[in-house]
């Protein structure tokens, strides 16, 4: 099982509902092998902080190296840490071990309004965390002390976030709670603001809610989700577990972390390599359905002129295309991987079938298509396609295959949804029903499946590398139905 892992370095909160023990239970929920490095233990309940107990630099630079030498993590959460040198010490070996996905939750004062950072651990903090974080997460209060800014309004809030963001280069996730709105937070990352609205819950236990989104946040990025859908998710699980209504102690108490022990959140313990494909060309595919060459296809308007340049330039694409499965054959590693491009030729011939069908009603012959040159676009496209499988492996050959024969089921599918006629339409009806039928998502669902095993311990670079090649596809799939909307050589 390919369980992602995220580490909380923050303080300890013998009462449960805030700091490590917080963390922890926020992790396991959201679906990560939780572990923690403790800055401090701290003496505290509902109603307060009653006293603090540092690590000692020597031992929290032990428990850090403990862990990173053994179980390294996928996404780290810092929370409490009262002193500079501590500060540092995080600084330093989160550094040398290169850590990623680091989410800083700038715990300074307690909900109960304990204060739990000395005044010069501030501007270390500053100094030597913010830059190398992927996300800090300040509430209105911390905010401003960051910002050096009152915070009164949505306006403010925009205000210190680029500040912040701007002044230590990282996102910034500032947390309204009901200061200034209604639960709304604001994520100000590479220069762009997006609102998280939230809805109020009248619920006056809030303990450690500034904890648990932060390791919400960490947990849903070491799952491989991007940080807009990261901090969508942890907002959605607040909002759970505040929903709960758990009420333990005198004072603000905790909330309920185990809401749902079935564990909406935890389900998908971790982003399928095919979903963070999708993820990366989501823009790019949803220009596929909003080119007129589709919407043409959808509503049965585009011009037949346009659709037998397209018939002919696919057939031409189409020949090419068998060759990429036929080097798959050859470049796999085990008769599994053999047989399934090889099994895939006949989906080819389906699809080669319904295009002899309509260059037979355009009256095309071979002869014409002999002559036929092919377009730039196309040209480029197939030899990018067939340069990927001559000299990459496996997993790229398949990243390259699906960018084409899953965005056509999409495709199709996406048209029947917005207009179930189409698949009667007497001319383009066959090509729709076709790229929509269940036979040909078969095809498409063997591919993806392969996708995912081959890539389960692939490195971020390798990774970074895949969805470099699934997205210049892409561009050139879009490309490919500009092309036949123009009619362009």
């Amino acid at each position: 099982m390919n369980l992602k892992t995220a580490l909380t370095i923050a303080g300890s909160d013998c009462s449960g509902g805030a700091g490590i023990q917080a963390d922890l239970k926020t992790m396991t929920m959201n679906g990560v092998y939780a572990m923690s490095v403790i800055t401090a233990l701290t003496a505290q309940n509902t109603t307060g902080v009653r006293a603090i107990q540092e690590s000692t630099p020597e031992f929290l630079k032990q428990q850090i190296d403990a862990v990173f030498e053994d179980i390294f993590p996928d996404a780290i959460k810092i929370g409490m840490v009262s002193s500079s040198e501590l500060i540092r010490i995080i600084a330093d070996r989160l550094g040398y071990y290169n850590a990623k996905n680091i989410v800083v939750d700038p715990v300074m004062v307690a909900t109960s309004g304990s204060s739990l950072m000395k005044t010069d651990a501030v501007q270390t903090l500053t100094e030597t965390l913010l830059p190398i974080a992927t996300l800090v997460t300040p509430n209105i209060s911390e905010a401003q002390v960051l910002s050096e800014l009152m915070i009164e309004n949505r306006e403010d809030m925009i205000t210190a976030a680029k500040q912040i963001g701007d002044k230590y280069h990282c996102a910034v996730l500032i947390k309204g709670g009901h200061h200034v709105n209604d639960a709304n937070d604001l994520l100000y990352m590479d220069g762009e603001c997006i609102w998280f609205e939230g809805k109020r819950i009248d619920n006056p236990n809030t303990h450690g809610t500034g904890c648990t989104l932060s390791s919400a946040i960490a947990s849903n990025l070491a799952k491989g989700f991007s940080l807009t859908k990261s901090v969508k998710r942890a907002k959605d699980y607040i909002s759970g577990a505040l929903a709960a209504m758990l009420d333990l102690g005198k004072g603000s108490g905790p909330i309920q972390h185990y809401f749902d022990l079935q564990s909406e959140f935890a389900k998908k313990t971790t982003m399928k390599t095919t979903d963070k494909l999708l993820e990366a060309t989501k823009e790019i595919w949803q220009k596929y359905n909003e080119h007129p060459f589709v919407l043409g296809i959808q509503n049965g308007t585009l011009e037949k002129e346009k659709f037998r340049y397209y018939i002919i330039q696919d057939y031409l694409y189409l020949q090419e295309f068998a060759k990429t499965f036929a080097i798959g054959v050859a470049k796999a590693k085990n008769l599994e991987m053999a047989n399934l491009f090889a099994k895939y030729i006949p989906v080819m011939n389906g699809e080669l079938d319904i295009h002899s069908g309509f260059l037979a009603q355009f009256d095309v012959t071979q002869e014409e298509i002999d002559s036929v040159p092919r377009s730039l676009d196309n040209l480029s496209y197939t030899s990018y396609m067939l340069r990927v499988a001559y000299e990459e492996g496996e997993a790229e050959i398949l990243a390259s295959i699906l960018s084409c024969t899953y965005s056509y089921e999409i495709i199709a599918k996406n048209i029947v949804k917005n207009n179930p006629d189409s698949v009667n339409d007497t001319f383009y009806g066959d090509w729709i029903k076709g790229y929509s039928s269940e036979e040909y998502a078969e095809g498409n669902i063997a591919l993806l499946d392969a996708l995912n095993s081959l890539t389960i311990s692939y490195t971020e670079r390798q990774m970074q590398h895949l969805i470099d090649i699934f997205v210049a596809c892409s561009r050139y799939e879009l490309a490919f139905w500009e092309m036949s909307w123009n009619k362009s050589l």
